[in-house]
């Protein structure tokens, strides 16, 4: 009885280890495609940004502690994305509607002060202000990443 007691025991042993790895299998393609829904790919740029702003609700120099600050997207770009939009492909870039984000501070002076920059775009103007401190925070903004890529070939 002790033998087909273990034998039991082991036969579920192994359909638990198959079944995990069927679920480390689906974890690992959600994960794969929920990177893919929050990225956009813009080959003529040679980057990808994501469409969700991270880390909300988070002190700028919080953020600084989880990724580099040459991975957030900067004011000339997200100025340039939203210029697109509205000459072209709103559709494409409606991400960045009624956002406000932490930018990398491009004012030395205000940089060396120890304030952070933040950019808010709506649909009447933008603003670029360089005025709050690094523990400014507030749950709309946040950040939003890119990375590199190959550029497309023309």
């Amino acid at each position: 009885m002790t033998n087909k007691l273990q034998e039991r025991i082991n036969k579920k042993e192994k359909i638990i280890e198959e079944e995990n790895k069927k679920i480390k299998v689906l974890k690992e393609k959600l994960r794969q495609k929920s990177e893919k829904d929050i990225w956009l790919e813009i080959p003529e740029k040679g980057i990808k940004i994501t469409t969700k702003l991270q880390f909300t609700n988070k002190k700028y120099s919080d953020i600084l502690k989880e990724v580099n600050e040459s991975d957030i997207a900067d004011y000339p770009l997200l100025q340039e994305l939203r210029n697109e939009g509205f000459k072209s492909d709103w559709k494409k870039y409606s991400f960045l509607k009624e956002t406000w984000t932490f930018v990398p501070n491009p004012d030395e002076v205000s940089k060396a002060n120890g304030y952070v920059a933040w950019f808010c775009m709506d649909s009447d103007d933008a603003v670029l202000s360089c005025r709050d401190y690094s523990d400014f925070s507030f749950s709309s903004l946040g950040v939003f990443l890119v990375k590199k890529i190959s550029k497309e070939k023309k």
